[in-house]
């Protein structure tokens, strides 16, 4: 497998990923918006941190 079909792959399965999120995080806005809030603004504190540390 070339490099141009690994990266072409690797890309489909990380849009499926990202679609499975956003799926179960407005379903849990729904369900428990306080906690699914909370897990937004954790993930976001942390990729904050991740983006600075560089």
């Amino acid at each position: 497998m070339t490099d141009s079909a690994l990266q072409k792959h690797v890309d489909v399965a990380l849009v499926l990923l990202a679609a499975n999120f956003l799926l179960l995080f407005a379903l849990a806005l729904e369900f428990v918006p306080g906690a699914a809030l909370g897990v937004a603004v954790l993930a976001g504190l942390v990729g904050y941190g991740v983006l600075r540390s560089d």
